[in-house]
């Protein structure tokens, strides 16, 4: 008798919007700006930010590890949210859903990514798919290869970025859960696929998004390269773009029209 082969539980896909535990199971006296800037940055680049402009906090999240506070920042008389965001899929997803849950509407997200082709570091990329490495998206999502961003959302933040001046190129990313688990075959595969760049949050973010009708865009800067797979590069680590990218995604989102 022949053995039926099983499917991996994450592609088992259950769609109730209702969880055992939602995002707003401590019902917290918080309430966020519609325009979140999602920082992807260290801790003291989100303070020497906050010393340029009015701000001051609306709130905090609370884990074990990663304690972050969500602020509200002033600028050209517009306000927005702004939180740290943490490295990988889970975790920023976790807050991401949670901040959705206190107000958040339209995300920016900025971060950086390895470059899979040759790229230099720190050049400003915008993803309009992502492949679905990580696990993460498969509990916001049906199963599939890629996850695309919303259009009419990609299209007023690069509207914006064109605005200001600054130059971009669309690519394909993907997310991985495997920082180590990189393999020559892995990139090779990915490349094939369209992918441009690599990093960790990207389609589960998105995922969580469209799961949540929100809107989200990001704006990613190359650091490492993975484009020379026997002579691994890691540059700066794109470490020059993580205060251009927060001035340039809080710029975008005060020229952005509210949901």
């Amino acid at each position: 008798m022949k053995k039926e082969t099983e499917q991996p539980f994450i592609l088992d896909f259950d769609g109730n919007r209702h969880a055992v535990l939602d995002p707003d199971f401590e019902d917290l006296p918080f309430h966020f700006h519609p325009k979140l800037l999602y920082a992807f940055v260290p801790k003291e680049e989100i303070d020497s930010f906050l010393d340029q402009y009015p701000h001051r906090t609306l709130g905090s999240f609370r884990t074990i590890s990663f304690r972050p506070k969500i602020y509200e920042v002033k600028i050209e008389n517009k306000y927005f949210t702004l939180c740290q965001a943490p490295l990988g899929a889970p975790a920023a997803t976790k807050l991401l859903d949670w901040l959705i849950n206190y107000g958040v509407k339209q995300v920016l997200a900025i971060g950086n990514a390895g470059a899979l082709n040759d790229l230099p570091e720190n050049t400003m990329l915008i993803p309009t798919k992502a492949i679905r490495g990580e696990g993460t998206s498969f509990y916001y999502l049906k199963p599939s290869q890629f996850v695309e961003l919303e259009h009419a959302y990609l299209s007023q933040v690069e509207r914006a970025i064109s605005e200001l001046g600054y130059k971009y190129d669309e690519i394909t990313t993907w997310t991985t859960d495997g920082f180590f688990r990189e393999t020559p075959k892995k990139v090779a595969q990915f490349c094939q696929l369209g992918a441009d760049t690599v990093e960790m949050e990207c389609a589960a973010l998105v995922a969580c998004a469209q799961f949540r009708k929100v809107d989200f865009a990001q704006l990613l800067f190359t650091g490492d390269s993975l484009a020379q797979m026997e002579n691994y590069d890691r540059r700066g680590w794109g470490r020059k773009s993580y205060g251009i990218g927060l001035e340039i995604g809080s710029k975008v989102l005060s020229k952005l029209s509210p949901k």
